[in-house]
């Protein structure tokens, strides 16, 4: 394939792509269409077109709107990628990448190829971003010996206009952007492929490095050893509430804050300072100040970006970031609206611009000129994108503002409604007028020179905040306040009528409170992702993948929606920092993310921006594998705890688990345990107790052992009786399942037969396993009902888990749903109830169908094998 590189443009309001076009080199033709609804009405005569997007839902989303002549195919993703089993970048050949094929792809590529075969033209229709012309190019490269017209299309909006719009101006592959994410890709396996089988050799197998994601852990233990290292400074506050001399209404009493203190400002640290200045102000006579007032503004926030609906998602709902993208996914491919079919509900949901359309502000003025008359300013307010931003796109906005949350209440979920909701009130808010309050401040002194503060607002206009019917609640908190917070809106009270110079009585004795200063919170994911964007790392479109990735490579692990390092997360960033400072440095990493703007932008090639990275990583590298990177696997660090079966001190080793303690006495003494952090340091992990019970079938005590899926009680008579118990029990614990004294043995091998714990739940296996595989279902006790049968109920297992039948099977068919209660129904008098779960909640059902019965909530299920 031979495409011309045409020279960087910068995006304007109105975006026109660059791609290939005929046998990937010619433009094609403008073509004019109708209103909204001619975009699939307009297409006879026109057959023979292919559109090829990513996404299953957004083919049938345009298939729909285009109608039958045109056919669309879907990529459902990438169809090439570099290879899994090898770095795929040659770094002595200008780092060419290696392409090819992906797994599993290979039908839908043969698919694509034969529906283009049979096409006139075709069209790339992938997302608008820099995977998305990604994945237009290898496409185009693979049909390119069909010497037919190929044509790139931006579909900024899954609306018939949006889709209008697109196919009238297709454009070329822009092959910057495409050079772009190629960079990005060498430069995420050059750091993959080269730090993961290092830490696999020096920690333990399964860990990984990235470019991006290893600097987000290090904010995560940089932030740690900062509340590590705070010291809390202990200070008081004093509030005092004062009352006006002359007035009789009981709702003039304000609340005030100690200020100053013989007219120097207030600074209280400790409860002997606190008493002083409490005997101070004791028998003090007040007076109004000074009354202040000022006319005050709350901006809108500008429409969302990808960063912000993240941080909104994360910070409102405690939506994970890969979980906001996923619902954003859904609403701009479509919906299913009744009478409409499928609609594309939002704009494209990549973008890091503020900018609005022209048409999309005259929308929303005509709405809120509608709804909202006085919040309609003059003309349509303009946000400032940030430097070195992507302009590509639009921001966040719903395709159709007249489609309100409240009318598709009925229509979607739970979860799309709600981020459909954010999405659509911040555009609207963000195309009215600020916010207007008073803002009062009163000083009340003291005839010794000590003075209180007391602020408080009134709203004079509410401006955006209509939109939420929040009348002004609120309206001073700053954009910081109201990303940190949980969406509440606070109103601070409104002062009563106050003038200068007039007295005031204080009411009761004044309020002390001690407090202590505060370490910087530990990140959650709203405040991770604006830290990463406001340091410039990685890309919105990433920061989902970057949150998902530390957590499952137990870097962090979350408690009460904060991120904390784990011991592994805290031991590879140490070692990643000792060993490469530049590739952990926040500053070189976000200087790389402005080389992959700059390739897109055409200010460099590709070749030189991998290169300005590879070769000083390339040195650090080297000193590293020379022995620059600790090997935690062959060293023994010493510890003070003693080992709890001989008394010698334990060391702290490194397995492919993680960390842990051995006897220092090995291998004399093999014990080992798990390390856990409590609040004196690291200590051995002491394994629960469990008293009381006992073997099911030696009756010998059970003991807690881990295993590498928790805990589990086993005999104690290990290995001569091998029977384990899943502990703790899930849920209501049942009691141990009587087993006849006269079990028989083993059918194949004589060996007895132990109680072991599967996927499925407990079951029967031979004592002699593995030699003897023998298996068998366990006796529940309860006899089959079935006149003349003499089998007995015991779980089976099918396509949809365990149920319950009889034993004689297939002599005997009848089969229960529920586990079997040996207690009779109270109703009809069957020989056992059977448990069923009905919202969530386990309930005792009679298994008979005309009886109906049903035990009350919250009786105890009783017996249950």
């Amino acid at each position: 394939m031979t495409v011309t590189r045409k020279p960087a443009r910068k995006a304007t309001g109105s975006r026109t792509a660059r791609g290939t076009g005929g046998s990937e080199g010619t433009k094609a033709s403008s073509r004019k269409r109708g209103g909204d609804e001619s975009v699939g009405g307009e297409t006879s005569g026109r057959g023979g077109t292919l559109i090829v997007v990513e996404s299953p839902t957004k083919a049938r989303t345009l298939t729909r709107i285009l109608g039958p002549d045109y056919r669309v195919k879907a990529s459902v993703g990438h169809l090439k990628d570099l290879p899994a089993s090898r770095i795929g970048v040659d770094v002595d050949r200008d780092y060419e990448l290696e392409f090819e094929v992906s797994e599993g792809k290979k039908k839908v590529l043969d698919e694509i190829r034969q529906a283009a075969r049979g096409a006139r033209e075709i069209y790339l229709a992938s997302d608008p971003d820099r995977e998305g012309e990604a994945i237009a190019y290898h496409i185009a490269s693979e049909l390119s010996s069909l010497k037919k017209p190929i044509r790139r299309v931006l579909v900024h909006e899954l609306t018939p206009r949006g889709i209008a719009q697109a196919l009238e101006h297709p454009g070329e592959i822009d092959l910057h952007k495409v050079d772009a994410q190629k960079a990005r890709r060498a430069l995420d396996r050059i750091v993959g492929y080269s730090l993961s089988p290092l830490l696999w050799e020096r920690v333990r197998r399964g860990l990984s490095a990235g470019r991006v994601q290893s600097v987000a852990v290090r904010l995560v233990c940089d932030r740690e050893n900062e509340i590590n290292a705070f010291v809390p400074v202990e200070y008081w506050t004093i509030l005092q509430t004062f009352h006006p001399t002359e007035s009789g209404r009981e709702t003039d009493a304000f609340e005030a804050k100690l200020d100053r203190i013989a007219g120097e400002k207030a600074e209280i640290g400790s409860q002997q300072e606190a008493q002083a200045v409490l005997e101070r102000l004791s028998g003090e006579n007040f007076r109004i100040g000074s009354v202040s007032a000022d006319e005050k503004k709350r901006q809108p926030s500008p429409p969302l970006t990808t960063s912000r609906l993240q941080q909104e998602g994360a910070r409102r709902f405690r939506f994970p970031a890969k979980k906001t993208m996923q619902v954003a996914q859904k609403l701009y491919e479509g919906v299913e609206i009744p009478g409409q079919g499928l609609t594309g509900l939002i704009t494209y949901m990549r973008t890091d611009s503020v900018r609005l359309a022209p048409e999309a502000q005259e929308m929303a003025r005509d709405y809120i000129r509608r709804n909202y008359p006085q919040g309609l300013p003059s003309k349509s307010p303009s946000y400032r994108n940030k430097k070195g931003i992507q302009d590509a796109h639009e921001a966040i906005r719903p395709t159709d503002v007249n489609r309100t949350p409240e009318s598709l209440a009925s229509v979607l979920d739970r979860d799309l409604l709600r981020v459909y909701q954010l999405i659509w009130q911040s555009f609207v808010e963000s195309q009215m007028l600020p916010a207007r309050y008073l803002q009062t401040t009163v000083i009340v002194e003291g005839d010794q020179a000590d003075s209180f503060r007391a602020t408080g607002r009134r709203m004079l206009d509410p401006g955006f905040l209509a939109v939420r019917g929040a009348r002004g609640k609120g309206a001073a908190r700053s954009a910081k306040n109201e990303e940190e917070e949980d969406g509440t809106d606070e109103e601070e009270a409104e002062l009563p009528l106050l003038h200068e110079g007039e007295s005031v009585v204080a009411l009761g004795p004044p309020d002390a409170s001690q407090h202590f200063t505060q370490p910087p919170p530990r990140y959650n994911e709203a405040s991770l992702i604006r830290e990463l964007e406001e340091k410039g790392i990685g890309r919105p479109s990433t920061y989902a993948t970057i949150m998902t990735t530390i957590l499952d490579r137990e870097y962090v692990e979350k408690r009460e929606n904060r991120f904390y390092p784990t011991e592994l997360g805290q031991t590879v960033n140490r070692l990643l920092v000792d060993s490469f400072p530049d590739l952990l440095n926040v500053a070189f990493t976000a200087r790389m993310e402005e080389e992959l703007d700059a390739v897109e932008e055409g200010d460099k090639v590709y070749r030189e921006a991998v290169d300005d990275f590879y070769r000083p990583f390339s040195a650090e590298l080297g000193r590293a594998k020379g022995g620059g990177m600790t090997n935690l696997k062959a060293k023994s660090e010493p510890t003070d705890i003693p080992c709890p079966v001989c008394g010698t001190l334990m060391v702290k080793k490194w397995g492919r688990h993680g960390a842990y303690l051995a006897c220092g006495n090995y291998p004399a003494c093999k014990t080992t345990r798990n390390i856990v952090q409590t609040e004196s340091g690291p200590a051995p992990e002491v394994l629960p107790e469990a008293p009381g019970e006992v073997c099911q079938t030696c009756g010998k005590p059970m003991i807690v052992r881990k295993g590498r899926f928790g805990t589990f009680l086993a005999c104690s008579d290990y290995p001569a009786c091998k029977t384990t118990r899943p502990w703790p029990p899930k849920g209501q614990p049942s009691p141990p399942v009587p087993l006849p004294a006269d079990l028989p043995p083993c059918p194949a091998c004589g060996g007895a037969m132990v109680v072991k714990s599967g996927r499925f739940g407990s079951f029967l296996s031979c004592a002699n396993y593995p030699a003897c595989k023998t298996t068998r279902p366990l006796p529940t006790g309860i006899r089959c009902t079935r006149p003349g049968c003499d089998g007995e109920i015991v779980p089976r297992r099918g396509k949809r888990g365990v149920f319950y039948g009889c034993s004689r099977y297939p002599e005997c068919d009848r089969t229960y749903p529920g586990r079997p209660v040996a207690r009779p129904c109270p109703s009809c008098g069957h020989a056992f109830l059977m448990e069923k779960k009905t919202g969530g909640k386990l309930r005792l059902v009679c298994p008979e169908k005309d009886c109906g019965y049903e035990a009350p909530e919250g009786e105890d299920p009783g017996t249950s094998p």
